[in-house]
């Protein structure tokens, strides 16, 4: 797209999923984290959220600090639109990072929340393997590079072997999945290894299609870093990912969820994300 990694990207966005019932929806209540999260390495500008049919809107800030806008459409409908677009400015970042040793970590009493076990993550059953991968380094960059790099490797991607309810231990046993299945048993191997880590949900600035994921691990002095299982990257996503939203899983980061009232099913029908990069802010 003629933009460097390592220099600052600045652009916009348009992200479009669509939903499409068997029978016709009565009420849909949904959350949606479709609007980048800000932090040191992202800075935000106008943003909209529209649906067709129309809904009304809620806008707050979760627990992880994820914008959420809950949307509720009352009309009759058989498809629901979600359109996000907004304005961006991403900063690269700046490695390189100091390494440190495991035995020398020290992290603040509230990042245990991220070592814990989450409704798709149970680290205590992926103990035994992740010792076994990271057994070789003694630091954390070094782990984390090693659980990055072997589920890179040995996770065979696949799309239609999993679903959004396979969680870490399932992946590591079929050993197939997309991105999102990667990063949960990558999120488990680290966890199991007392590291603290978090789901990130986001858009991919220089490819068009779906949404992807990655993970991103806790540095005591650096705060978090990126780790992709999915592309094999560890730290140097240079300007590669507009974050959408964060949490110790995908059920916490998920773009859209929600319930509907309905005697038919619900089916998604469209995902597309499309960034275009801008020289005006």
């Amino acid at each position: 797209m003629g933009i460097s990694l390592t220099e600052t990207f600045v652009g916009s966005y348009e992200y479009t999923t669509v939903y499409r019932y068997s029978d016709e929806v009565l009420v849909n209540d949904d959350e949606l984290r479709v609007v980048p999260l800000e932090d040191l390495h992202t800075i935000r500008g106008s943003y909209e959220v529209m649906t067709t049919p129309p809904a009304s809107q809620v806008e707050f800030e979760d627990d992880f600090g994820n914008t959420v806008i809950r949307v509720r459409v009352t009309s009759p409908h058989k498809e629901l639109e979600v359109v996000s677009r907004g304005t961006f400015k991403l900063l690269p970042w700046a490695g390189p990072y100091t390494d440190v040793s495991i035995d020398s970590l020290e992290y603040p009493e509230h990042s245990s929340l991220f070592v814990s076990p989450s409704p798709m993550v149970r680290p205590d059953l992926l103990q035994e393997k992740a010792l076994e991968i990271a057994r070789s380094s003694s630091t954390l960059l070094g782990r984390v590079r090693q659980v990055n790099n072997w589920v890179h490797e040995n996770i065979l991607y696949e799309k239609g072997v999993t679903s959004i309810n396979t969680d870490a231990k399932q992946v590591l046993d079929q050993g197939r999945g997309v991105c999102q299945d990667k990063v949960h048993l990558a999120l488990g191997f680290l966890r199991a290894l007392s590291i603290p880590c978090r789901y990130v949900s986001c858009i991919l600035t220089r490819q068009d299609g779906d949404t992807h994921a990655y993970l991103e691990f806790l540095h005591p002095m650096a705060g978090w870093l990126p780790a992709d299982p999915t592309k094999g990257i560890l730290i140097d996503a240079g300007t590669s990912y507009l974050k959408l939203a964060v949490g110790r899983d995908y059920t916490e980061a998920s773009p859209i969820k929600g319930s509907f009232l309905s005697k038919g099913v619900g089916k998604l029908s469209k995902v597309y994300a499309h960034v275009t990069p801008d020289k005006a802010y």
